[in-house]
């Protein structure tokens, strides 16, 4: 899978952009708030309708403007396909796929990305929805079978807050929430203990020899070794019992896959309260590398990877460690406001950007 070609239109500071790309390594130079991020994250919204950054829609659209859209030529499974997201300040977002309408959810089971940038250091820092917003955007990549049961577990979740907040018995939508969150909670255990074996591994490549780790915490407190559905499913219903009473006075749910969490170690310590910037960045790093490796193995194709100034907080040593590894990957974009080494530049497609504006370097 790769990306040709890509038009933004009132995307952030990318008011009439239109790019090709080369099939390998894309380089774009700039200063910072040049754009260069904005691109990436134009690229990460055409695949999947949403930023990889969390930003509010009316926050993506150029100030001047009512409206963004992005158009892009992809070639997956053999196949040429044209692809457009296109957002109102006033109005729905929608999304086609060879001009025909597809719900947003659909190019989720269509394409793969996977997004690296400084943001991702509050997956280790931040807070648990930081987290959790994580593992549901490459989770809902890696299965169409999790993403199904997370909107329909979202649906449920709206409803049983809304009736705890007009005070109506909230009980009807217990059974929804435990029917889809019991099958979120195995998909999320089994995802994140695959994703930490592979990310062990790449945090000691570049790190030349720390260790990390990773816990799944969910709220519904499971044992190791209980796996099944319907184990999970009774946890569930009991802990929402025993919170009933808690929940009314509180008017929201509290127990239930939107209160997940993961813990993360760093060298034995945790990783929130110990680590420093480039161990949190290093650990970012090596969770996207290694989940994008998951989304090949488990989909048969190779996820576009967008990295966004990834030598701003990694020594050389780290660096030079990642660039080696860059040959694993089809097609990458890679954003630096420093000069990258010479053999990277040498191999690649290079552009600069300079206020929105892109063109390429021959």
């Amino acid at each position: 899978m790769y990306l040709e070609s890509i038009t933004a239109t009132n995307f952030r500071n990318l008011v009439s952009l239109t790019l090709e790309f080369s099939h390998g390594v894309n380089v774009f130079y700039g200063d910072n708030g040049s754009g260069k991020t904005n691109l990436l994250e134009a690229i990460f919204v055409l695949f999947l309708g949403r930023s990889h950054r969390a930003a509010l829609e009316a926050v993506m659209i150029h100030r001047e403007s009512d409206f963004y859209r992005i158009e892009g030529t992809v070639h997956s499974d053999e196949t040429t396909h044209s692809v457009a997201v296109a957002c109102q300040r006033v109005g729905r977002k929608k999304a086609t796929i060879d001009k025909v309408a597809v719900r947003l959810a659909e190019l989720y089971n269509k394409f793969a990305v996977v997004a690296v940038g400084p943001e991702d250091s509050e997956i280790l820092s931040g807070p648990p929805s930081m987290r959790r917003n994580f593992i549901d955007i490459y989770l809902s990549q890696y299965s169409e079978k999790y993403l199904s049961s997370l909107i329909s577990y979202q649906k449920a979740l709206g409803q049983k807050n809304a009736a705890l907040k007009r005070q109506i018995d909230p009980a009807p939508f217990n059974d929804l929430m435990i029917q889809h969150g019991a099958a979120i909670i195995m998909d999320r255990r089994g995802y994140l203990d695959r994703l930490q074996e592979r990310a062990v591994d790449y945090y000691r490549q570049i790190s030349g020899g720390g260790s990390f780790d990773l816990q799944y915490q969910p709220s519904v407190k499971i044992n190791d070794g209980v796996c099944d559905a319907d184990t999970i499913a009774a946890t569930f219903r009991q802990t929402l019992s025993d919170f009933s009473e808690r929940e009314q006075i509180m008017e929201s749910s509290l127990i239930g896959p939107h209160r997940d969490d993961i813990s993360f170690s760093i060298n034995a310590l945790p990783a929130r309260t110990h680590g420093s910037q480039g161990e949190w960045r290093t650990a970012a790093i090596a969770l996207k590398l290694a989940l994008y490796h998951l989304i090949r193995e488990r989909r048969g194709i190779y996820p576009i990877l967008l990295l966004d100034e990834i030598f701003a907080e990694l020594d050389h040593k780290r660096a030079r460690a990642l660039i080696g590894a860059f040959t694993e990957y089809k097609q990458l974009f890679l954003t630096t406001a420093v000069e990258p080494p010479d053999f990277l530049k040498e191999n690649s497609r290079n552009y600069r950007i300079v206020d929105g504006e892109i063109a390429e370097i021959h």
